[in-house]
């Protein structure tokens, strides 16, 4: 009797431990045509920086990593930096309002936060005026 109830403690056990690595895995991230919103596109901008920066960790790193491994880390990182520029472009399309300077990787001349934030009360008041 004792060992029927110790089986079932372990079963029990087993399906805890399955729902708290369930609730800790992360979310991977979804395509970017099933992205509809700004907020939605920003969510995901973070978690491919930290991609792109533990790329550039492996690569400036100790290396010990043989050829095909380097090649696959940079292409990797190539991946990556596309896909950081497709969402920054599509979070600009979304809402241009909110948008930084420019796209990444495209160079742009220093434009300072007021200056900046006087051009955003600007456009808004224009698409707010224009609107009706």
């Amino acid at each position: 009797m004792a060992r029927n109830s110790e089986k079932n403690l372990a079963g029990l056990n087993r399906l805890w431990l399955k729902e708290q690595a369930d609730k800790n895995k992360k979310a991977s991230r979804p395509p970017l045509g099933s992205l509809k919103t700004a907020a939605e596109v920003r969510r995901w901008i973070p978690s491919i920086k930290a991609e792109i920066e533990l790329c550039l960790r492996h690569l400036s790193g100790v290396r010990n990593y043989p050829e095909y491994k380097i090649k696959e880390f940079q292409q990797r990182l190539e991946r990556l930096e596309n896909e950081h520029k497709l969402f920054c472009a599509k979070c600009q399309k979304l809402d241009p309002v909110r948008a930084s300077i420019a796209e990444p990787g495209k160079p742009h001349a220093y434009i300072s936060k007021r200056k900046l934030a006087q051009m955003v009360s600007l456009f808004a008041f224009f698409f707010f005026f224009f609107s009706f």
